[in-house]
């Protein structure tokens, strides 16, 4: 599995409700400290990073958040957004590669 999946499919679970954002909060620090830095591109690695800024940035305390807080409503939509842009990005990625590997290919191969 790419290093990318797991923070989409994390990040995918937050935005359909199938995780609350203390649980995000809770996962997304480890995976992102000791993930392998296998991402295929920077991109893939800056929406990982903004993931992890958005667990870091939720209020689980009680009452309102301080001003440099989200909500788990705020943490649910700015998840969302960066599940999209990250899924776009492997998507863009893998469809390079593609296109490196056919361009790579014996042009004898295709003749024949």
């Amino acid at each position: 599995m790419r290093e990318a999946e797991s923070f989409v499919s994390l990040a995918e679970a937050v935005a359909e409700g199938r995780l609350s954002a203390r649980e995000f909060k809770v996962l997304c620090r480890p995976l992102f400290q000791f993930s392998h830095c296998h991402f295929l591109s920077r991109e893939e690695f800056v929406a990982a990073r903004d993931l992890f800024f958005v667990s870091d940035e939720y209020w689980d305390g009680a009452g309102d958040p301080p001003p440099d807080h989200l909500t788990a409503a705020e943490v649910r939509a700015k998840v969302a957004e960066i599940a999209v842009r990250l899924r776009t990005l492997m998507t863009e990625d893998e469809q390079r590669i593609r296109l490196r590997e056919s361009r790579a290919e014996d042009p004898g191969e295709s003749l024949a």
